[in-house]
């Protein structure tokens, strides 16, 4: 009895020990918080909210936070600051993904989730999603904003995030996205009514019932995030009863709680302007594909909504002639004097955690944005959105996270892609440079 329990408990014991020592060394953790003083010298630095390109500069940060910058030479440096020389190379403010759903798995354009693939998924979910944070911090994206993912566990996510035990982007959080039982995702990607990544409510009281839970408490929200969805004649989507989608903005905004939208039609954008949503989400085809009415175009632009219109999303999803169509409305709206942001929807099929950002900006440059608009849409105008004002500029006060890159980003958008490092609260996470 001796030998068979101990050839029964021996292999367990041994599998037990080793999975948890895999937990432990994959988690993905801050190695140490920044300490003390960093000097970044020699590049061209992208400065302010306008990204102001300054040669020869150097950004000086103390225990993360940026403390000065000026010219080469013009900074005092403290005893002991440690100086980085970084000739040649571009440093502005680290990308901020407006649009992830970070709890998704990284799939191809037409893939799909094989049932071989789900005990991975669910111990990925276990150490949270070590890949996908790495892959955002190696491709310059310091801050994330999840719009849909489980509330429980991406709330759990942010808050080791925020106590700097888990490495990766700074995250904002919708939680759970507001939609119907015959909406979006629900009744397009399959997700269960009783998910925690949906809320359901029927009328304005189950509404401002269920925005006050996510509203208040330890693990309160930073966004609400709304689905306004009628789909098409082919597949026809239920939207939220205009007396309900009023009821949670409202009763977002009354805890200072702003309220971006996923919208498809015409129909579904005047809803959303008139209840008064604070941000939209995506350029869809059957939205805008024949041009936007000059009254709500002018509307769009008065009441200042930013639309982010996730062109990396659709670029896999439609023909490449509607997409063509789809960027000439975007560079309308640019023009009108319309407000665009940055997001990738990065964790939908063909989209890349981090990579998707890259393209996406190279998509705002294809609609008519100069580069350093674009930019701005995924730094200072994503902070903007976020309401975080210290984030997004290279000024003192800001947090130092920070991306620095080969090339001029700001002439030539491809050249974001040249990734040389990135900081996260001053601290390097990705260093490609020589003996860096």
């Amino acid at each position: 009895m001796r030998r068979l329990l101990l050839f029964v408990l021996l292999p367990v014991l041994v599998l037990g020990t080793a999975g948890a020592g895999w937990y432990w060394l994959t988690l993905y953790t801050v190695e140490e918080p920044a300490k003390g003083s960093l000097a970044l010298t020699g590049a061209t630095v992208l400065t302010g909210a306008g990204l102001e390109p300054s040669p020869n500069t150097t950004v000086l940060i103390t225990d993360g936070v940026i403390v000065d910058v000026g010219a080469d030479g013009s900074v005092p440096l403290p005893a002991g600051t440690r100086v980085v020389h970084l000739a040649g190379r571009t440093v502005l403010p680290g990308l901020i993904d407006l649009h992830v759903h970070l709890g998704s798995t990284e799939l191809e354009r037409g893939q799909r989730l094989g049932w071989w693939r789900l005990p991975g998924v669910v111990f990925d979910q276990l150490r949270f999603a070590p890949g996908t944070r790495r892959s955002f911090l190696e491709h310059g994206v310091t801050s994330v904003r999840s719009l849909g993912d489980e509330h429980a566990w991406v709330m759990e996510t942010r808050q080791l995030l925020r106590d700097r035990e888990l490495e990766g982007p700074r995250l904002y959080a919708a939680g759970p996205l507001f939609t119907t039982s015959g909406g979006h995702p629900v009744a397009t990607l399959g997700v269960q009514p009783s998910s925690d990544g949906v809320r359901l409510p029927t009328t304005p009281a189950e509404a401002r019932q269920a925005v006050r839970e996510l509203a208040t408490g330890p693990d309160r929200v930073d966004l609400v995030k709304v689905v306004q969805e009628r789909g098409s004649d082919r597949r026809p989507l239920e939207p939220i009863p205009l007396a309900v989608l009023q009821a949670i903005v409202d009763e977002a905004h009354g805890h200072d709680l702003p309220v971006v939208a996923h919208w498809g039609t015409l129909e579904d954008l005047t809803e959303l302007l008139a209840v008064g949503v604070d941000g939209l989400e995506h350029l869809e085809a059957r939205g805008v594909l024949g041009g936007w009415p000059q009254q709500t175009l002018q509307q769009l632009v008065d009441a200042d909504v930013p639309l982010d219109p996730t062109l990396a999303v659709t670029e896999v999803a439609i023909p490449a002639e509607n997409h063509r169509v789809l960027r000439q409305r975007l560079r309308e709206f640019v023009a009108a004097g319309g407000t665009v942001v940055s997001g990738s929807d990065a964790g939908m099929p063909g989209v890349p955690f981090g990579g998707g950002l890259h393209r996406e900006l190279e998509l705002l440059v294809a609609s008519g944005l100069t580069p350093t608009e674009a930019l701005r849409a995924a730094t200072s105008g994503a902070a903007r959105a976020l309401r975080a004002g210290d984030i997004g500029a290279i000024e003192p006060g800001r947090a130092a996270d920070l991306l620095v890159v080969d090339g001029k980003p700001h002439e030539d958008i491809s050249a974001v892609r040249n990734v040389v490092s990135v900081l996260r609260e001053g601290r390097f996470v990705v260093d490609r440079r020589p003996g860096g």
